[in-house]
């Protein structure tokens, strides 16, 4: 329908924005990463926390090693879907960061509007999940907001993540929000392969997204928030 028609497009310039390396798999792997012929992926965070738990229980022993690593996972990932190296933004926040550096993460993001003139920005929705995807939503919307009135802001669509509802959690669904419907992409059989070879390439991620379906995508037009 017309309301998801930026999706329909594989000629449209795509910019994903997500706070992990990842999350953007996790989203979009299946069916939009390698459906858009111009596209781009933005990291917020470097996907490792300052407080080296997750470091440490992976074997590394410094915070920067972890985020290489992590760095590498997503890059072989992104490789299945056709988007290489050069097309990963790292904006190297610390993760679970994000939060205090919101004018910085904003400002960056104008910037790379005004460079790459995305069309679509495909990011995360602020739902309460994960504070990085909440930072990253906000980070997205404001960055819109930057832009002179004369320059062309970009359509925001979300994936979903997860967020809790009645004291569990939801992978794969949005909260819901008045007047936005999703579109709901039930993966074909090759889709599924390759968003399981994408998965994967994070092996330091494995317990993570093993909680998340692979069978189904979820998109919408992303709702004008009260941060």
């Amino acid at each position: 329908d017309r309301q998801h028609e930026p999706l329909n497009n594989p000629h449209t310039r795509v910019l994903f924005v997500v706070a992990h390396p990842d999350d953007e798999v996790v989203g979009a792997g299946g069916s939009q990463l390698s459906y858009f012929e111009d596209a781009r992926v933005v990291h917020v965070t470097d996907g490792a926390p300052a407080d080296m738990l997750d470091a440490r229980n992976y074997g590394f022993a410094t915070r920067d090693a972890y985020a290489q690593a992590r760095r590498r996972e997503a890059v072989a990932a992104l490789a299945l879907a056709g988007i290489t190296e050069d097309r990963v933004i790292e904006l190297g926040v610390t993760d679970q960061q994000a939060s205090y550096q919101l004018p910085a993460i904003a400002v960056r993001l104008a910037d790379l509007f005004r460079e790459l003139k995305p069309e679509l920005v495909i990011t995360q929705p602020y739902e309460g999940g994960h504070p990085d995807h909440d930072a990253t939503a906000f980070a997205v919307h404001h960055a819109r907001r930057l832009l002179d009135e004369k320059e062309t802001a970009p359509d925001v669509f979300e994936m979903t993540s997860y967020h809790e509802c009645d004291e569990c959690v939801v992978y794969s669904e949005f909260l819901p929000h008045d007047g936005r419907t999703a579109v709901t992409v039930e993966l074909t059989d090759v889709q599924k392969t390759l968003k399981r070879s994408m998965f994967d390439c994070f092996q330091t991620q494995r317990e993570v997204l093993r909680w998340f379906p692979i069978e189904v995508e979820r998109f919408r037009r992303a709702p004008a928030y009260d941060f």
